[in-house]
C-alpha cells in the first residue's frame, strides 16, 4: 500500500475502532446500571411495522420489572392484554380472544426481556457499535453473534444515566419492533405479587 493510501487508510479505522471501545464501555455502564436496580416501571409505548405489508400498529401501556427474571407488560391501549414473566413461565393473555398462551421463560429470546431483565451478557450474545448520539443520551447498535432471525439489528438509546430508554428490534423479515420508555423510576419496591398470573376460568389454555 502507498504511504498516502496507507496514512487515509488509517485515519478512516482509527475512528471505527474507537467507536466500537466506546461502545463495549457503554454497554459495561448499561450492565452496571441495571444490576443495580432491583425493580422498575415505566409507561411505554411499542410501535410495530411491518417489512412486507407496510402497515403500522402503535400500542401503549405499563411495564413492571424485578429481578431475577419477572416482568408483567400491561397493554391498554388499543387492546387490553398482559404479558407475564413470573421467572419460571410466561403467560400471554388477550381477555377478548379468551386465551392464553403459556410458555417455559427460559425459551424466551426476545430483545426487551434479554435486555431489561439486567442479567448481563450482552456482549456474549452482540456485538456493539455506537450510532451517535440519541434526543437525551447514545444510540447503540447491537448485531446478534449468532444468526437469529428474530433479531438481525437491535438498536439501544441509553440516557445519561445508562438507563434505556428504547429497544428497536429489526427482523430478517424487515419488521421493526420500538418500544419507547418514559416516566421511568427504579427501586421503587414492586411487589412479588404483580408478577402472579392466575389463568381466568373458561379460557383455552395453549402451550408452548
Amino acid at each position: 500500500m502507498k504511504p498516502l493510501a496507507a496514512a487515509v487508510a488509517g485515519l478512516l479505522l482509527a475512528p471505527a475502532l474507537g467507536a466500537s471501545d466506546e461502545a463495549v464501555a457503554l454497554v459495561r455502564r448499561i450492565e452496571a446500571h441495571h444490576r443495580a436496580v432491583l425493580d422498575l416501571t415505566a409507561r411505554f409505548t411499542q410501535t410495530y411495522r411491518s417489512g412486507v405489508l407496510g402497515r403500522e400498529l402503535v400500542e401503549r401501556g405499563t411495564l413492571w420489572v424485578k429481578r431475577p427474571g419477572r416482568m408483567l407488560w400491561e397493554y391498554e391501549e388499543p387492546e387490553k392484554k398482559l404479558f407475564v414473566c413470573d421467572g419460571r413461565s410466561y403467560y400471554f393473555y388477550v381477555p377478548a380472544d379468551r386465551q392464553v398462551i403459556v410458555r417455559d421463560q427460559a425459551a424466551d429470546r426476545r430483545a426487551p426481556a434479554l435486555l431489561l431483565a439486567g442479567e448481563g451478557g450482552i456482549l456474549d450474545r452482540f456485538d456493539a457499535t455506537l450510532e451517535g448520539a440519541s434526543a437525551d443520551g447514545r444510540r447503540l447498535r447491537l448485531t446478534p453473534r449468532e444468526a437469529d432471525p428474530e433479531m438481525e439489528s437491535v438498536y439501544l438509546e441509553v440516557d445519561t444515566a445508562s438507563r434505556i430508554t428504547s429497544i428497536e428490534v429489526l427482523d430478517a423479515q424487515g419488521n421493526r419492533s420500538r418500544f419507547r420508555f418514559e416516566r421511568i423510576r427504579e427501586n421503587v419496591g414492586v411487589g412479588d405479587e404483580r408478577f402472579r398470573f392466575k389463568i381466568p376460568r373458561g379460557v383455552e389454555v395453549v402451550e408452548g
